[in-house]
């Protein structure tokens, strides 16, 4: 995993904490569309105008406001997403942003939360990656129910090759199990606690985890069935009219995001 992408919480929400340089209240400005599909409002053009240019150049598709010295970016489908300032800086020492989503019906209860550490340079290209992290979160069909392990995340990254990584947690014993796939090369690679597993263990902590939920996928070895999982999440999210633009060479035709809820 490139240690420059992002910090994912194990099914924990954050507190947002207040920061940041600005202090302005939101005063209902009109929405200002300033590229493609984004709308951006007043506030947030006047006072981050290097942060919306940034997001601009992604092309994301839905809405960017500003309120308490925070900017809002809203997707299509409704999920929000905070970017803000939270005291850590980057490493010539100029305050840095943090990009935060929470989606869940109880914000009081417990659900998978994403935390981006970024860059105003990076600040769009880690938000596209943020919703495209999301967005496959929900289409990732093993989390069926597991009367062992507890889903813990699920994360995609734009790099030289396009990978997926999910973390499973054992429920009885203190054991996380994460899983890469590598989409261009269709090979997984598993860790139990940091440590890497190879031939008959791999086999078997991915028979384990996938004989424990409801849902078994297609018939074959366990680790092609996780795998079939995982990149058809993948495939899923980038079907999305909003999903980032590097993910588009991974779509398969008719396979749209209405799809996400089959084999649940």
């Amino acid at each position: 995993m490139d240690p420059r992408r992002r910090e994912v919480s194990a099914r924990q929400p954050k507190g947002i904490p207040a920061g940041g340089q600005f202090a302005h209240t939101p005063h209902g400005h009109p929405a200002v569309g300033l590229r493609g599909d984004l709308h951006v409002d007043k506030e947030a053009a006047t006072y981050f105008v290097d942060q919306v240019e940034s997001i601009q150049h992604e092309g994301l598709k839905g809405a960017l406001s500003a309120y308490d010295g925070k900017l809002k970016f809203t997707s299509n489908d409704g999920r929000a997403f905070e970017i803000h300032q939270d005291g850590h800086t980057d490493e010539d020492g100029n305050p840095a942003w943090a990009i935060d989503n929470h989606d869940c019906e109880d914000p009081s209860a417990a659900t998978y939360g994403l935390r981006y550490e970024s860059t105003t340079e990076n600040l769009g290209e880690d938000l596209a990656s943020a919703v495209a992290d999301a967005d496959a979160i929900d289409a990732f069909t093993l989390n069926a129910g597991s009367s062992r392990y507890d889903f813990r995340s699920y994360d995609i990254m734009d790099g030289e090759q396009a990978m997926s990584g999910a973390c499973f947690g054992d429920i009885d014993e203190a054991v996380d199990l994460d899983v890469m796939f590598n989409h261009d090369t269709g090979t997984l690679s598993i860790e139990r606690n940091g440590e890497p597993l190879t031939g008959a263990d791999a086999d078997e902590a991915v028979r384990d985890l996938v004989d424990s939920v409801d849902d078994e996928g297609p018939e074959g070895s366990p680790t092609g069935r996780l795998a079939w999982h995982m990149e058809r999440s993948f495939r899923i999210a980038a079907a999305k009219d909003d999903s980032p633009a590097w993910t588009h060479k991974y779509r398969t035709a008719g396979l749209t995001w209405e799809d996400r809820n089959d084999y649940r």
